[in-house]
């Protein structure tokens, strides 16, 4: 248990390390906290936050760091929630209060825009495709025997795929299919198209179409394709910045880490709609075993639950970062419930 100096200590001793990167000193925090002590007073204090683990002694200085202990006590005992700053809020207002004609290019803002304001680096991911549906199927002819077949579904997603047709048949040789799938297969979900398209639809259609099964099966590829689980990253390469004695080999190891969905979402965890603060070995990844991770899940009611996270430095900001990180995740999904309407 930490008497209330050695309680303000520690938190000044984070703050600090966190805004310059340096080891505090007994002198500094005599001139930052006004305390009506001796500098020997607040050297034994310091000393006894090294014996409990939760500062130690960096090697070229006479000052002290945290350690990982003394982060997860700060977090957990010390650290107090604060309000949005205006600059935060300006943030907030950048990112949502634009129009967006598709999901992905409010997600791709919104982590370009936290990871510039943070100077980390962001991850977020959409709510899982639990009943996404087809909206619509095109054949666009691009040049030539050059076909683009295009998929748009419920969320406002559209995706795409150029292929080549085989000599002597024409794009309108395929409008009938075309017809087919949007007579049919419109307004199913998306699990149930693929279902269909793996069953006994190729043969029905060939009995009264005349359509090559790759056709077919280049449309389920681009259909998989349109609900599969996308990672959006902001200041990808902002983790340089905090990097120490990395080798290449695993900073290149970290960002394919950052662009594996389903990796990211096991490392994220769940927070059971708060915010979760991993650090160091907490991560469970030895990747990961350098940073902090601050994440939270947000929820899009009758469309499944997605996820927002930065990566930074132990010696992070944690109160801006955490209310940044609820702010963000709670207008996100107001925001997108709202588009899904």
């Amino acid at each position: 248990m930490l008497t209330e100096r050695q309680r303000l200590i520690l938190a000044a001793i984070i703050q600090d390390y966190a805004k310059t990167g340096k080891a505090v000193g007994s002198k500094t925090l005599l001139e930052e906290l006004g305390l009506a002590v001796s500098s020997a007073t607040v050297r034994n204090e310091m000393a006894s936050l090294e014996e409990q683990g939760l500062l130690q002694k960096e090697h070229t200085s006479s000052g002290r760091v945290p350690s990982q202990r003394g982060y997860r006590y700060y977090v957990d005992k010390i650290m107090r929630s604060e309000r949005m700053t205006q600059v935060a809020q300006q943030s907030l207002e950048r990112v949502f209060n634009r129009n967006f004609q598709q999901i992905d290019d409010l997600m791709q803002t919104m982590v370009t825009e936290l990871a510039n304001i943070t100077g980390y680096t962001v991850v977020a991911l959409k709510p899982e495709s639990v009943d996404t549906r087809l909206s619509g199927f095109r054949l666009v002819p691009v040049d030539g025997q050059q076909v683009m077949a295009i998929i748009v579904t419920n969320d406002g997603q559209v995706t795409s795929q150029s292929f080549r047709l085989p000599e002597g048949m024409d794009v309108r040789g395929l409008d009938d299919m075309v017809r087919y799938i949007n007579q049919t297969l419109v307004n199913q979900p998306i699990v149930d198209v693929l279902r269909t398209l793996s069953g006994d639809l190729p043969l029905k259609m060939e009995r009264t179409i005349r359509t090559p099964v790759a056709f077919l099966q280049l449309f389920g590829d681009v259909l998989a394709r349109s609900i599969r689980d996308k990672v959006f990253v902001g200041g990808r390469l902002n983790v340089l910045d905090y990097t120490d004695d990395t080798e290449l080999q695993e900073i290149k190891q970290l960002l394919q880490l950052l662009d594996a969905p389903s990796a990211m979402r096991q490392v994220m965890g769940n927070a059971n709609d708060g915010v979760l603060i991993q650090i160091g070995d907490e991560n469970g990844n030895s990747l990961l075993s350098p940073y902090s991770l601050i994440s939270a899940t947000y929820r899009v009611p009758q469309h499944g639950v997605g996820a927002l996270a930065v990566l930074g430095p132990t010696a992070m900001r944690y109160a801006d970062v955490v209310n940044l990180v609820d702010a963000y995740r709670s207008t996100l999904s107001t925001q997108l419930l709202e588009y899904y309407r």
